[in-house]
């Protein structure tokens, strides 16, 4: 009888638990080696519409980071999307932000958005979003 009880219990305490959203992480790539820790999503519908790859960062010698992110439509339909990247100093300090970016991806083709810091940084977050300004509407 106290199981049941205690089962109840937990489940009203695990309930309450969902104040703080996680950030939505993408599917990795089945191509891809690791999972991206710097690439961030606004909702499970781009998750499941999309696979992403580890990034590729080099740095120039003005220390500007040249970030590559692999990404794909993974549905049978283009998909237009929205990116922007934020850039760190070494005390993850924002130092620089891009403005969102229009980015259309071929219906299960492998494609890429690129994008530079415009000062010297340490470190990124690349976000990626579907338009605000249209409504997406799955198949």
């Amino acid at each position: 009888m106290k199981r049941p009880l205690l089962f109840i219990a937990m489940l009203a305490a695990w309930g309450c638990n969902h104040e703080i959203q996680q950030p939505i992480q993408p599917r990795q790539d089945v191509a891809g080696s690791q999972g991206p820790a710097q690439i961030f999503l606004d909702g499970t519908e781009i998750r499941n519409d999309t696979a992403v790859s580890q990034p590729v960062v080099t740095r120039d010698p003005a220390l500007l980071l040249h970030v590559t992110v692999p990404i794909r439509s993974v549905i049978n339909r283009n998909l237009h999307v929205e990116y922007r990247a934020i850039f760190f100093n070494r005390d993850h300090q924002e130092v620089d932000r891009s403005p969102w970016k229009d980015k259309e991806l071929a219906a299960n083709l492998p494609d890429r958005i690129e994008i530079t810091s415009t000062v010297p940084a340490d470190n990124f977050e690349v976000h990626f979003r579907y338009p605000p300004s249209t409504e997406y509407h799955p198949d």
